[in-house]
């Protein structure tokens, strides 16, 4: 457990800062989306610079399952605490997380929020506040009102947390688009800080061996399409598999849990949750990797492709086509347009020399820009500046 709470004559923590990280879903949880991945890079990034690391979370894991972890554990120096839900059901097919126990503010000096719309954030926002410690918001793209569910979000603002993100000390956007959302949703300007997600490099310097994957799935060598990700209306695998249609000679696989949509209908291969080695060793096989979604406000995905050498297309109207468009490091779609994205997987899978040449340029910004390490320093800036 960390020490007790105490501080300098300038009111800071005498050493690293005491953080609490409070995000309805951890690993090894991972059908929810990219928040776990996030949350634990970052997690893991601030422990090697010295600060005192703590999860609040729950034990979800799928639709028809629960993590099996110990309420209190340690995993890369973090101290995880994990509340059991009242209804996994509730979980899974609303968004509806409740908690059995209470946040474990005792001797944090900050409070960081991940994602939006969950009891747990509700919980902690208040509480924190009520005991004056510092809170930082990580929407990481749950602020706007879209996809599903609209109207239930409409009231859930109105009930519980509509007022956290104007509150919040610090709000963090990862992306310009996500800045333009946050301004929409009436947060001030002042409390808007800009600060990418990042990934953990050291889990890409040892890649596995390509053709690994496609041999144990017994595929041949005709060029591999793979979409990787949640299955929802917004991420335009419907959209993919019809494209793929349309481009002969192409296998594609799909990778994810289905949330809110039926899977779409036709030759794809669906894999269901890949974690660990298998996740890599699809992303090392695949000629092409499409993540044409709309309203991603960043996108691991693709930065992770691209770390495994695959030459990625992406949505342009969103956060996630902006970096790939900065970096020069693949084709941009619009979500929704087949022909389009049937053309850019036609010109991907012709011109290896060119897809090459953008994987190149892709990993040089993924190291310069979404390194954990370095995303862990601005935040710890941010922390210092917070409880100065």
């Amino acid at each position: 457990m960390h020490a007790p709470r105490s501080t300098n004559a300038a009111g800071a923590p005498p050493s690293g800062v005491r953080v609490l990280h409070v995000t309805p879903y951890f690993p090894p949880t991972w059908a929810y989306g990219g928040i776990p991945r996030v949350v634990v890079a970052l997690g893991r990034a601030q422990v090697r610079q010295g600060a005192a690391v703590r999860v609040w979370t729950t034990d979800a894991f799928d639709a028809s399952a629960r993590a099996t972890v110990a309420p209190v554990r340690t995993l890369d120096g973090m101290e995880v605490h994990t509340s059991r839900l009242l209804s996994n059901r509730l979980a899974w097919a609303h968004q509806l997380f409740v908690p059995s126990s209470l946040p474990p503010l005792h001797d944090c000096d900050l409070v960081h929020l991940h994602g939006h719309r969950h009891l747990l954030n509700f919980l902690a926002f208040r509480a924190a506040r009520a005991a004056g410690i510092p809170v930082v918001h990580t929407p990481n793209g749950t602020l706007p009102r879209h996809e599903r569910k609209t109207a239930a979000k409409r009231v859930w603002d109105v009930l519980f947390d509509g007022d956290v993100p104007r509150l919040a000390n610090a709000v963090v956007a990862t992306s310009r688009a996500e800045v333009r959302d946050f301004l929409l949703a009436g947060v001030p300007s002042e409390r808007i800080r800009r600060i990418p997600n990042g990934l953990t490099l050291e889990e890409f310097a040892e890649l596995p061996p390509r053709g690994s994957f496609r041999r144990e799935m017994g595929w041949g060598d005709e060029p591999l399409v793979v979409y990787l990700g949640q299955i929802t209306p917004r991420k335009g695998v419907d959209h993919l598999v019809s494209a793929c249609e349309r481009v002969p000679g192409v296998r594609l696989a799909i990778a994810g849990s289905a949330r809110g949509m039926q899977l779409p209908s036709g030759s794809a291969h669906y894999l269901g949750t890949l974690q660990g080695a298998d996740r890599l060793r699809l992303l090392v096989d695949a000629d092409v990797l499409v993540y044409a979604s709309a309203r991603e406000v960043f996108g691991l995905v693709p930065l992770e492709g691209l770390l495994c050498g695959a030459p990625v297309i992406v949505g342009g109207d969103c956060g996630c086509g902006e970096m790939i468009a900065e970096a020069r490091a693949g084709l941009l779609v619009s979500h929704g347009d087949v022909h389009g994205l049937a053309a850019a997987i036609r010109q991907v899978v012709a011109d290896r020399g060119a897809a090459d040449e953008m994987v190149r340029r892709g990993r040089a910004w993924v190291v310069q820009h979404a390194d954990a390490d370095q995303v862990s320093a601005r935040y710890l800036e941010l922390y210092r500046e917070l409880l100065s």
